[in-house]
């Protein structure tokens, strides 16, 4: 497997690949405000399959602006527009950082309040132009900070770091590099500072220290990251040692056990990967030049945790999933870059999905390993079936049964077979002689058969219901199997009536929480055998006593039960014989033998779901209403779904697990 595409963690999360987004300045925000172009929600929820987004650098507070069109974090308004980003990610299954990044001396008067002076270290006025909204302007000399001055400017990225998480971002970024205002302090060039700001090594890094120590106390260590570019000499930056310099300032990051170190090299003389990974001592993404071929090596031989890339994200929004398939790449048009509007922004194509279609296959029976995701051709609606772009997919215990061969004799399977029984999703194609859907409804369902962990899924319009417009995709899709079967369990097999007592086993699970509400709907007398944290939710969702299996034999407490609905098997069902009234049965869900159980005087047997959409759309009407509560126990990504299905085997809480894709 190209190690590129394995998950990593990096902080509290775990990220579902190892390729990031660089930060790019890609000036599309207003200029006169600081805020977020509507633009800049597409352009990242394009990207948002990336292991992890580090944003364009963002100025925390108005003296830090020294491009234009370029966004803050300070104001409402600010926060506002980033919000509609992360937002956007988080809906795709991403994770985002926010890059705080005060460009100091890099700026000029005609940006900053009331034409201030740009400040920084000291006096020294930089090498070049800045682009103004006037055209190209020498440099100025900058303000040197005064020593009192320079808590307030660490203060700012405090409360920069505060308004990040109140829009929504998973953690932030610091840019010490490309000559800003952290690195003016900490390079010899631009520092001549004579106080404790000044001259040492250690006093040179004081400043980028202070400021990550008020980031930190804003958001937690695990969710700071710093980037660093040795030797990059951008914006007239000189060090008189730069090797000494950041050994030292690294050899300080280590104890605050940051989320991250980010290490960009491009013209360095000097191999700082191999010298300041082992210093740092956490997560190193490393970044400058890379490709695939060099990312992957630099994972496979332990030099990086993840690679950043800047302007082939920039290219490729399906940056990942064209590195897994290695498929060509779409070239960066520098010409474009920081041009206002949507060209050279949001319209570079991903991979034509009309040729495609990922899917989660089983390719042998035995365990997790012979799971893959394979490419394979879009399938096309025929009569009487609908076209479903799957946004999410419900996890059932079937699938690590199928995985590991247990039921290989009751569903035999032409291997490789793709797994999953349930969606939810938008219609994308219908086909003839079907009526009451659209493309671009919202639909779930349950298939009826394997194949749900896909991109595109074909499906009878019979087995298919809409989603109400209140319920999200990750509710929809742990909907579908888990009501009807508890629903059909109880009323069509079961033959539950009212005044009659259920026992359920199993009942914290996701087809036991729908069906001790529809039990107690039924108006019957339930009885759940869970474990004992699950009780309070049980009775919540209306059952009448919660039996601890662990502590207590269920059979000493149960009693002249009329219906037995067993979603456990094994020894359970077996003693469940004893607990029966003289007209009692048992249905299974998890058990095909049963029918050797079904001796003279017993009535029972193993059930399987049928599809049915109008009987969903009865469901999810009532869910919608909120009349129905679904039970989810975790969602997670579709890289992440081997590993859920695996869980699911082990056990895991109450409730469903959903792969949002």
């Amino acid at each position: 497997m190209n190690q590129l595409s394995t998950a990593v963690k990096i902080g509290p999360y775990q990220l579902r690949n190892r390729i990031f987004m660089a930060p790019m300045t890609r000036s599309r925000a207003n200029d006169a405000d600081g805020v977020q172009s509507e633009l800049a929600v597409t352009y990242y929820r394009q990207r948002a399959s990336a292991g992890l987004i580090i944003t364009e650098g963002t100025f925390p507070s108005a003296m830090g602006k020294g491009y234009v069109a370029t966004p803050g974090i300070y104001s409402d308004a600010q926060v506002a527009a980033w919000k509609r980003v992360t937002d956007a990610v988080h809906a795709e299954g991403g994770r985002i950082f926010l890059q705080l990044m005060h460009t100091g001396r890099i700026s000029h008067p005609s940006m900053l309040p009331q034409g201030a002076l740009p400040v920084a270290p000291s006096a020294i006025k930089p090498a070049g132009q800045s682009y103004t909204m006037s055209g190209m302007a020498d440099f100025v000399t900058p303000r040197a900070l005064e020593t009192a001055e320079v808590a307030g400017v660490v203060d700012e990225y405090r409360l920069a770091t505060r308004r990040a998480l109140e829009a929504g971002f998973d953690g932030v970024e610091l840019h010490a590099a490309s000559g800003y205002l952290p690195e003016q302090f900490l390079a010899s060039g631009t520092n001549h500072r004579t106080d404790q700001y000044g001259g040492s090594v250690p006093n040179r890094a004081r400043f980028i220290l202070e400021v990550l120590q008020a980031m930190v106390a804003e958001a937690g260590a695990d969710r700071v990251g710093i980037k660093i570019s040795p030797e990059m000499g951008f914006n007239d930056i000189v060090d008189e040692n730069p090797v000494e310099t950041y050994t030292y300032l690294v050899g300080q990051l280590a104890p605050l056990k940051l989320a991250y170190l980010h290490v960009a090299l491009f013209k360095a003389s000097f191999d700082y990967h191999a010298a300041l990974r082992p210093l740092f001592g956490g997560a190193y993404l490393l970044g400058g030049g890379q490709d695939r071929e060099s990312g992957e090596q630099r994972i496979a031989d332990g030099q990086a945790d993840a690679v950043v890339y800047g302007s082939t994200f920039l290219a490729n929004p399906d940056l990942p999933r064209r590195f897994e398939l290695n498929a060509p790449l779409n070239a960066p048009n520098p010409a474009l870059f920081y041009v206002p509007g949507p060209a050279g922004y949001i319209d570079y194509p991903a991979l034509d999905d009309e040729r495609a279609n990922r899917a989660l296959r089983i390719h042998a029976y035995g365990g997790a390993e012979v799971v893959h995701w394979d490419e394979l051709p879009l399938p096309l609606p025929g009569a009487g079936e609908v076209l479903v772009r799957v946004a999410a997919a419900g996890v059932n215990g079937l699938d690590w049964k199928l995985r590991d061969g247990l039921v290989r004799d009751a569903f035999p399977l032409t291997l490789p077979a793709t797994l999953g029984i349930e969606l939810a999703g938008e219609v994308a194609a219908v086909g003839a002689g079907v009526e009451g859907y659209a493309v671009g409804d919202r639909v779930l369902g349950a298939l009826g058969a394997l194949g749900a962990y896909a991109g595109h899924v074909v499906i009878g319009a019979d087995k298919l219901a809409r989603i109400p417009a209140t319920i999200d995709d990750v509710t929809a899709a742990a909907i579908p199997v888990a009501s009807l079967t508890a629903w059909q369990l109880l009323f069509e097999a079961g033959q539950l009536g009212r005044g009659e007592t259920v026992l359920i086993h199993g009942g914290a699970g996701a087809i036991g929480s729908f069906a001790v509400q529809f039990a107690k709907q039924a108006g019957a007398r339930v009885l759940v055998t869970a474990r004992s944290r699950n009780a309070d939710l049980l009775r919540r969702l209306g059952a009448n006593e919660v039996i601890d299996y662990q502590n207590v034999r269920f059979e000493e407490i149960a009693k002249n039960v009329d219906l037995v609905l067993d979603l456990v098997g094994g020894e359970t069902l077996t003693r469940s014989w004893q607990v029966l009234s003289p007209k009692g049965r048992i249905f299974t869900t998890a058990a095909p033998d049963i029918a050797a159980q079904l001796t003279e005087g017993r009535r029972g047997g193993w059930f399987r779901m049928r599809s049915d959409g109008a009987r969903l759309a009865d469901i999810a009407g009532q869910v919608a209403a909120g009349d129905l509560t679904v039970v989810i126990d975790e969602v997670v990504t579709a890289e992440q779904a081997g590993d859920a299905i695996e869980r699911n085997k082990q056990g895991h809480g109450a409730g469903k697990t959903v792969i949002r894709f």
